[in-house]
């Protein structure tokens, strides 16, 4: 494993001015670099010119579309003298433009550094001043969030995507309609920097996952076949281009299959999966009960679908369950995370055919890919054998490159080439991994080990309640103790002693909180990720908000 310090790895690329042929060959016979995010977007574009790629509402691009107006603003940027090797922002809403937007980059050479469309000012500043971009790229309705914002004064380029912009701003279509769409051919090492992915900063300021072209096209090339993704595969997708972890997990995947994209919005989906006869989906945890819903009222759904993809949150067996009970065998679900790019882990379709040899295959994440390899260890960094509890501990071929400007956080997860998580978990005697909690979530009570996540699976089980979620404070005798913050459903009357009494009955003694939190809502950062530092916060001041926005 290669590790970055804050000298990170400068881009080789070079202008080539012949134009690259179909067969990856220029005209004078030299080949190209065919391991990077611009050759495998540009080779979907011509392989499947004419074929429909994306549709986001009324708006629908063609592989070959997206490949031209990819390569236009390329150009474009080229001519105002954003150089190939460049950091380039872009803070994006999901609209075409937005993918069209990492064709460009991937052409052109740039790094592309994605900002969430759902950052607060403080955070979208600190991501600008933390990464040396050059050029800005975003859609009108994050206008207001970069006024606010404090921008680097090392951009030299903005431009702006539909009616609104910042002071300068180039509108994007002008752009794009005055430049050429003659590929610009640049050159670029697979182990430059294609995408930097700022993880969700849940425990500090947010660090910037530099991810290789070969880590990303590793990733994308995988997808397919553990993804169960066919040829000319139908995506309808109801996430959000925000999250950079779905660009390389599903976007790409279906661009390089010569699949079709349909963003919807979860009042459509179920629509969008029965018309546009879709053959692959993303469900996140709070959408599980409404698509088995869904899947028992318009079985005729199932007749094309081919797999429904669960990750990123977590979700208790029984849930998991009652959805494979209505879907059968199309459930995928995987492990990873921003650093590991590709997934770590995944279920296939014999472990809900009733071959699995897990110890509980619900309640698991699978088996590793086969680009990778897990154990989990104690404390001293050494393996643990079959069933025990510790860190998980990843080796893969396609992981992040270190994080940008952060040389120590990159060698505290990286030690003998191996990426420690800080996922708590254990490997069963067939290899299944399950996940129970996070290192910084442990709550050691009395000199025993808690993991929220237990109790939070628990918890989904009442029906009184919305979501919860479980953080530790001091206490005098134990050192620490859970605390369970609840949102109540609306109507609900459920106590405190209520909350505690359902525990009782299916977590360990040791493990009951004491005390409940009530709120309106859960504090969440922009990937969605429960801020449990606001709720200790809360507890300890006993003034949680009524209202969150």
């Amino acid at each position: 494993m290669r590790l970055l310090s804050r000298h990170w790895r400068k881009s080789t690329w070079s202008l080539v001015r012949a134009p690259v042929s179909l067969t990856g060959f220029t005209r004078e016979g030299r080949k190209t670099v065919s391991s990077t995010l611009g050759s495998l977007l540009r080779n979907a574009g011509r392989r499947y010119a004419n074929l429909p790629a994306l549709e986001i509402g009324q708006v629908t691009r063609t592989h070959g579309e997206l490949l031209a107006n990819g390569t236009r603003l390329a150009n474009a940027l080229l001519g105002r003298g954003v150089k190939p090797g460049s950091f380039v922002a872009a803070m994006l809403e999901d609209r075409v433009e937005a993918i069209e937007t990492y064709y460009a980059a991937a052409i052109a050479g740039y790094t592309i550094v994605p900002v969430n469309a759902r950052l607060q000012p403080t955070e979208v500043s600190h991501i600008l001043a933390d990464a040396p971009v050059v050029a800005l790229i975003h859609t009108e309705g994050v206008v207001g969030v970069l006024e606010k914002s404090e921008l680097p004064d090392t951009l030299g380029s903005l431009v702006a995507i539909g009616n609104g912009s910042l002071t300068g701003g180039l509108p994007y279509e002008d752009l794009i309609s005055s430049a050429s769409d003659v590929d610009p051919c640049v050159l670029i090492d697979p182990e430059d920097i294609a995408i930097v992915g700022y993880t969700s900063g849940t425990t500090g300021l947010p660090k910037g996952a530099l991810c290789s072209h070969r880590a990303v096209v590793g990733c994308t090339k995988l997808v397919p076949f553990i993804y169960r993704v066919p040829l000319h595969g139908r995506l309808a997708f109801p996430g959000s281009i925000s999250f950079v972890s779905a660009m390389w997990g599903v976007i790409f995947p279906h661009l390089y299959v010569g699949g079709k994209i349909v963003w919807t919005s979860v009042d459509s989906w179920f629509e969008v999966l029965e018309s546009d006869r879709s053959t692959f989906t993303y469900a996140p945890t709070p959408l599980l009960p409404v698509l088995t819903a869904a899947l028992e009222e318009r079985p005729s759904i199932m007749e094309h679908l081919q797999t429904i993809l669960h990750s990123a949150s977590a979700a208790p067996p029984w849930m998991l369950q009652n959805l494979v009970e209505v879907c059968g065998d199309r459930l995928l679900e995987v492990w990873g995370m921003t650093e590991s790019v590709s997934a770590v882990t995944a279920t296939t379709l014999a472990d809900y055919q009733g071959q699995s040899e897990a110890d509980d295959v619900f309640a698991s994440v699978g088996r590793p890919v086969p680009t990778a390899a897990v154990v989990a260890v104690d404390d001293d960094g050494s393996s643990l054998r079959r069933g025990l509890e510790g860190e998980l501990v990843i080796e893969s071929d396609l992981m992040f490159s270190g994080y940008l400007n952060h040389p120590d956080a990159t060698e505290a997860v990286f030690r003998g080439g191996r990426y420690f998580s800080g996922d708590v978990g254990r490997i069963d005697d067939a290899g299944y991994v399950y996940i129970t909690g996070r290192m910084k979530d442990l709550i050691i009570s009395g000199g025993a080990n808690i993991y929220p996540a237990e109790l939070e699976n628990v918890l989904m089980a009442m029906p009184e309640l919305t979501e919860s979620a479980v953080f530790g404070v001091p206490h005098e005798k134990w050192g620490e103790t859970p605390i369970v913050a609840a949102v109540r459903k609306s109507g609900s009357r459920i106590t405190e002693d209520q909350i505690v009494e359902f525990l009782g009955g299916r977590v360990a003694r040791y493990k009951q909180p004491s005390g409940v939190l009530f709120v309106d809502a859960l504090p969440r950062n922009a990937a969605m990720k429960v801020q449990k530092g606001e709720l200790r916060s809360w507890y300890e001041t006993e003034s949680p908000p009524t209202f969150l926005d």
